[in-house]
């Protein structure tokens, strides 16, 4: 059976409840920078704003919507620190790279939004606020085992450590190394033109993290890393001469090289011809006005 929203005029226990909704909903934002959308206010919120954030029920606990929200997946190269191909993918996937796509970086304060790509718009969202990511390392560092469990975190008022890691990994380890000039450029280009939080041009490391925590893999990000890696090894055409060609980037662009070296040999072939015809006009004319020996 399929829900289908029905929009009544709201009673006065209606109206209750859903300030109620508004309410808790604006205290999560404030304490966790996670805006969740209650499930009777998302048709509307749908309507009115374009919002398509999973919808809280009443009958959900929190831990549990925050897990929905951010479902951890298994990479076969991201989720695993050990591999030997983690630090050459990681590399790859820096925003220095995505840039030279035409990506188009904007910051977000939810951080439900990190890293969602809008391929239409050639966007990445970036949650920005490292300041607020530390806090949330720095209450849950003493805690010990206590707060791998995403629920205890979250039971304490911070959301998952391993979330938060993961989450300021991505933004100063993945997309802007701070060892890395270009990097570092791009990165405070953004924070002057695009208001980025400047905190996220200053690394901390002892007073956020516990020993082991020196590399981070991804299980909550995985897969919107692995969808930008995607991204990087077979972009999509962007101008109409490439959405002529084939969305496979081997084909599309062993077809580009083939149309090049045509045209190359079509304006050689050209430049020949002009040269010979204008050789054989110059023999014409010697021919018809020759030079007599006194001249």
């Amino acid at each position: 059976m399929r829900f289908q929203p029905v929009f009544l005029p709201k009673t006065p226990a209606a109206q209750a409840v859903s300030s109620i909704a508004r309410a808790v909903s604006l205290i999560v934002k404030v304490i966790l920078m996670l805006e969740p959308s209650p499930i009777h206010l998302e048709a509307s919120d749908r309507v009115e704003k374009g919002s398509f954030k999973t919808g809280w029920r009443s009958d959900i606990p929190f831990s549990q919507y925050v897990q929905g929200v951010f479902p951890v997946r298994n990479h076969p190269v991201l989720s695993h620190t050990d591999n030997g191909r983690f630090s050459d993918m990681r590399w790859n996937l820096r925003a220095v790279k995505l840039k030279e796509l035409g990506v188009i970086f904007r910051p977000t304060d939810d951080i439900q939004n990190h890293l969602r790509f809008n391929r239409k718009e050639n966007i990445l969202e970036v949650f920005h606020h490292t300041a607020f990511l530390k806090e949330q390392l720095r209450a849950t560092k003493t805690g010990g085992p206590h707060f791998s469990d995403p629920s205890a975190s979250i039971a304490a008022g911070s959301l998952p450590r391993q979330l938060v890691l993961e989450v300021l990994d991505s933004i100063q380890a993945v997309l802007f190394p701070l060892s890395d000039k270009r990097s570092n450029v791009l990165l405070r280009s953004l924070v002057r033109s695009c208001s980025f939080d400047p905190d996220v041009l200053n690394f901390e490391f002892r007073s956020i993290r516990n020993q082991g925590e020196e590399k981070v893999g991804f299980v909550y990000l995985a897969d919107r890393l692995s969808d930008l890696h995607n991204e990087l090894e077979s972009p999509p055409p962007r101008g109409w001469f490439e959405r002529m060609i084939e969305r496979k980037s081997g084909a599309r662009y062993m077809m580009m090289a083939t149309l090049i070296g045509v045209v190359f040999a079509v304006i050689l072939g050209l430049l020949s011809l002009a040269v010979g015809s204008y050789q054989a006009w110059i023999t014409y004319q010697a021919w018809q006005h020759p030079r007599s020996p006194g001249s």
